[in-house]
């Protein structure tokens, strides 16, 4: 499980089994809040993950309540506009080039991790920039395929709150999958 932000790429963890209400909590204890401490002391951030029930759970909603997590609603099924489906892509793609060196989970972890330390900032920072784009294309097809991923997407349902609040901020999103 990885989370991005515009600064760069941000905490990554192996995660093992099936995510629970209370592993995706810890999760977000361990890996998130690090990451809008450091990058957003002033509490400016919108944090994004996608709508899997897990994501959804009253534990949840009441942990993300209880600490003023400022979350924005997003789409479910929308990896066209999901920009770390992009970062996952890119890594599986580089992964492709190491494969004689990975015999177990542990060297796959590890390799995972120096592609994804290697991600530049920059690259991170265009995935952010092309959102409006994503977002209009979205808009265009009806929610149809994509030149994103090209994957059928139910992204229309709450596309234009996120645009509002796209335009209203920075484009500082943090996005966590």
């Amino acid at each position: 499980m990885g989370c991005i932000c515009w600064h760069r790429v941000g905490t990554l963890s192996q995660v093992t089994g099936i995510i629970n209400s209370e592993k995706y909590k810890d999760i977000l204890e361990d890996n998130i809040w690090p990451v809008i401490v450091r990058h957003f002391p002033d509490n400016n951030y919108l944090f994004q993950d996608d709508n899997a029930p897990v994501h959804r759970s009253r534990l949840l909603q009441q942990y993300k309540a209880e600490n003023s997590f400022k979350s924005i609603s997003w789409p479910a099924q929308s990896p066209d506009i999901n920009i770390i489906e992009i970062i996952w892509l890119y890594i599986k793609r580089k992964l492709q080039f190491r494969h004689h060196v990975i015999n177990s989970n542990d060297e796959l972890f590890r390799e995972i991790k120096k592609i994804w330390m290697d991600i530049p900032a920059s690259y991170v920072q265009s995935l952010f920039l092309s959102l409006p784009r994503r977002l209009m294309s979205v808009i265009r097809l009806k929610g149809h395929l994509t030149k994103y991923l090209g994957k059928k997407t139910n992204s229309l349902c709450s596309l234009s709150k996120l645009v509002i609040c796209l335009n209203e901020g920075n484009l500082r999103l943090i996005n966590s999958d």
